[in-house]
């Protein structure tokens, strides 16, 4: 069995396998004159040096070229569909400890909140409580658009008025180890406090 032919990398100074460069056509042996991981390390110094300057050029490339590159991007999973959700799921059957415990993880590290949700149109004011962060917000609106959420004063706002009509602000943000039990009666006292002002709310109110 042949030994693969080695080369010196003109970066570190080792010798090294072929294998161990990046192929080049127009170079003697094929092969570039420094190793992968010279070249590595050159590309990480050369994006740490320059990293705004890369980051600005790939933004504004971004947004000159939106629609061609959506575009790019459609055509590429059409025509790959069925190898790229097979990739996915076979992903998530190697990995699925894994990424249960990232999820878990992210979970706990989001902030606990008292929040409104805002009718800025009739003033009307939906309060709500999570330990979601503002991921509760795009729950919300996911519900919203599908006509499926559990509020129906809200559902029937939102269908009337549209989406540009609601804001959602953060009325108190707390650690993310809130018990559920102290939310609940924040959320509670908050809707109390409207009501005692003469606030319209979309909640069905305790005891109502």
């Amino acid at each position: 069995m042949s030994k693969e032919p080695t080369k010196e990398c003109t970066g570190c100074g080792h010798v090294k396998p072929l294998s161990g460069f990046h192929k080049c056509r127009s170079k003697r042996l094929g092969v570039h004159s420094q190793c992968k991981v010279c070249v590595s390390e050159q590309r990480k110094q050369h994006y740490q040096e320059n990293k705004d300057k890369i980051l600005e050029r790939k933004r504004r490339y971004h947004q000159e070229n939106k629609d061609k590159i959506s575009e790019r991007e459609k055509r590429y999973y059409q025509e790959n569909k069925d190898k790229i959700l097979e990739r996915k799921k076979r992903y998530h059957q190697e990995n699925r400890d894994k990424i249960l415990e990232r999820k878990k993880r992210y979970r706990q590290s989001l902030p606990s909140m008292i929040y409104e949700i805002h009718n800025t149109i009739t003033k009307q004011v939906y309060v709500g409580q999570t330990s979601l962060g503002r991921r509760r917000w795009i729950i919300h609106k996911y519900r919203l658009r599908n006509g499926t959420h559990n509020n129906p004063h809200l559902q029937k706002a939102w269908d009337k008025w549209g989406a540009d009509a609601f804001r959602f602000v953060v009325v108190e943000e707390l650690p993310a180890n809130c018990s559920e039990e102290l939310l609940l009666e924040k959320e509670a006292a908050l809707m109390l406090e409207h009501e005692s002002n003469g606030k319209k709310l979309y909640n069905v109110l305790i005891g109502k």
